[in-house]
């Protein structure tokens, strides 16, 4: 086998119907300009940041607000900063699913194993914030 040989190849099935081809073609739209690679997608991700990750806030379904800047000092890495005005609560994107199912599937060490579904989660969740709310905690805290 060659060093150039991939492992494993996708589907065009597959690749037509991968979040990132979504994603291309969003941004594509965006841009004024087709992406037919990820080379050029990356590209387009270094060269216009903002616009990149003004794409991903909206593609990922984020709820909150973006606030009115974006990308502050971009040119610095480490040190940029995304969204500094934005406000978000954290739980509430991370618990959007719903039913039954999984959520998080646990697998320790010692081979234990837990699942728990949307349904689940959000049930714990639940009365997490009602001890919470029960103890006075507030935003901030």
């Amino acid at each position: 086998m060659s060093v150039e040989t991939p492992l494993w190849v996708p589907s065009a099935k597959q690749v037509a119907e991968a979040p990132l081809t979504a994603f291309m073609a969003e941004a594509s739209a965006r841009a004024g300009r087709a992406f037919s690679s990820y080379a050029e997608l990356h590209a387009w991700s270094v060269d216009e940041r903002e616009g990149f990750w003004n794409l991903v806030w909206d593609f990922c379904g984020i709820v909150g607000d973006k606030g009115s800047r974006v990308l502050v000092d971009g040119d610095k890495m480490p040190g940029a900063a995304f969204f500094p005005d934005a406000r978000l609560n954290f739980a509430e994107n991370l618990l959007r699913g719903a039913g039954s199912g999984e959520a998080i599937v646990f697998r320790g060490e010692d081979k234990v194993e837990r699942r728990l579904s949307w349904d689940e989660l959000a049930a714990l969740v639940s009365k997490l914030q009602q001890l919470f709310v029960s103890l006075g905690v507030t935003t901030g805290d």
